[in-house]
């Protein structure tokens, strides 16, 4: 094999540097705002309610990426055509389709919030917390959405230092109110509910007051981005569609492992919960990463320069090679550090923590290199072989690994979450295969019509 296909020339790297830093980096201070609030409420002994809260706030949020997701693809391939009152109306489609995700959530939570929470953890007393909780977070999701369209076109049109400069003003927003609501005004876990849904509309008015000033190229006008007509949503909710499918049934998959993981105990839930706040951390450069390639490959493609997004599509699979590594020393040897912020007085938690954070080590170097493979296949609308490859896998060998693995006698929950990983080496072996398929080098703004 010629290595040297999968090494890009400086000026590529300059640019993936000048994209994926600003997105890297705004993906680690929404990861280590997780962890500071996660931080906080340990010292009140509420880390399991706050995590088991977010297996109904991620089934929000993972449909929302999907949403995001699909957006992007089509707003960046827009952007690289010139189509500049097309992504005006596919932030109008993004902000409708999102505000309906918040409303069925905010139904959820406020109609059957408790039934949900027990399913995925049988403790009234925690439960109960996690359901106040959650009742002064969704309302907060209203406004994400409209923060999140804003972010989205931005990215799309390479000013990736927006959208870091309001992730920045967010994690410091959320830390002050976290501070504020928990420790001075004494809410407990309340007040990490209030410290979101008020860092949540600061930072969306501050957004909207930006774009309004700002003024880019994307924003025409609020007519001009709810103008839009069937025959502009139909190619959009074809793609977007399969893309939200996926990510909606990963989110709950992942839940379902949190339930199998929940089987073994409180304290191997609170340290799969510990150790995947500290994996979400290692995991920024890859999700920010992964954006980057979408941006940069969906421009190539929307262009007209398929030859030219193929070949740049290697330089991505090299460079995630060597960022996996990167991530893997990372928990190896951070891990220790990361775990002293925590409010571990339980030495068995502390320990499965510590082993947990070395396989997780593992699942980031598989992740990322399989994730921007899926990035480069999403940039070309290659959304339902994506499906079969993420949740298809997940749910075909990862649940029922996990699950089995209980049944059979399993009682460390670090031995089951190793186990668990032999998903990630499957994905990595398909994905390939359809990634050097490219099927994915698709011209989607030939699909609508302006």
């Amino acid at each position: 094999m010629d290595i040297r296909k999968y090494i890009g020339d400086e000026d590529f790297y300059k640019k993936v540097i000048r994209i994926a830093l600003p997105c890297a980096m705004s993906q680690l201070l929404l990861n280590g705002r997780n962890i500071i609030a996660s931080i906080m409420v340990s010292s009140i002994g509420m880390v399991t309610a706050i995590g088991n809260a977010h297996n109904i706030l991620n089934l929000h949020n993972y449909l929302l990426w999907g949403i995001e997701a699909g957006a992007a693809l089509f707003g960046a391939q827009f952007f690289g055509a010139g189509q500049y009152k097309n992504m005006a109306k596919t932030q109008g489609v993004f902000i409708i389709l999102s505000v309906i995700n918040a409303f069925i959530w905010n139904v959820v939570v406020f109609g059957f919030g408790r039934e949900f929470l027990l399913f995925y953890l049988n403790d009234v007393s925690l439960v109960d917390h996690s359901l106040a909780y959650l009742r002064l977070t969704v309302p907060s999701l209203f406004f994400l959405c409209i923060t999140i369209s804003f972010k989205t076109m931005y990215q799309c049109m390479h000013r990736t230092r927006v959208t870091f400069i309001e992730s920045a003003c967010y994690v410091v927003l959320n830390l002050l109110n976290n501070y504020l609501f928990i420790f001075v005004f004494k809410l407990g876990i309340k007040g990490a509910g209030y410290a979101a849904l008020f860092t949540e509309i600061i930072c969306c008015i501050g957004m909207v007051v930006y774009t309004l000033k700002d003024r880019p190229i994307f924003y025409l006008g609020v007519k001009e981005m709810f103008d839009f007509d069937a025959a502009f949503i139909e190619p959009f909710i074809k793609k977007i569609l399969p893309i939200c499918f996926n990510e909606i049934l990963f989110g709950f998959g992942q839940s379902l492992f949190n339930k199998a993981y929940g089987m073994l105990g409180t304290a191997s839930m609170e340290a799969v919960y510990i150790g995947s706040e500290i994996l979400s951390l290692a995991l920024f450069i890859c999700w920010g990463y992964g954006e980057a390639v979408s941006i940069l490959v969906g421009t190539l493609l929307g262009q007209g320069r398929i030859e030219q997004a193929k070949e740049e599509s290697k330089y991505h699979l090299g460079m995630s090679f060597a960022v996996g590594l990167a991530l893997w020393v990372f928990m190896v040897i951070l891990s220790p550090s990361f775990l002293k912020l925590y409010n571990i007085t339980d030495p068995l938690i502390y320990g499965s923590c510590m082993k947990l954070l070395f396989v997780y080590g593992l699942k980031a170097f598989l992740r990322v290199f399989t994730y921007v493979m899926f990035c480069t296949l999403k940039a070309g609308g290659d959304s339902k072989i994506y499906n079969l490859l993420d949740s298809g896998i997940m749910y075909a060998v990862g649940i029922p690994l996990a699950f089995g693995g209980v049944y059979l006698g399993i009682k460390d929950v670090v031995t089951l979450v190793l186990l668990c990983q032999i998903e990630q080496v499957v994905r990595f072996f398909l994905t390939l295969k359809r990634y050097n398929s490219y099927k994915w080098a698709n011209n989607l703004t030939e699909l609508v019509n302006s």
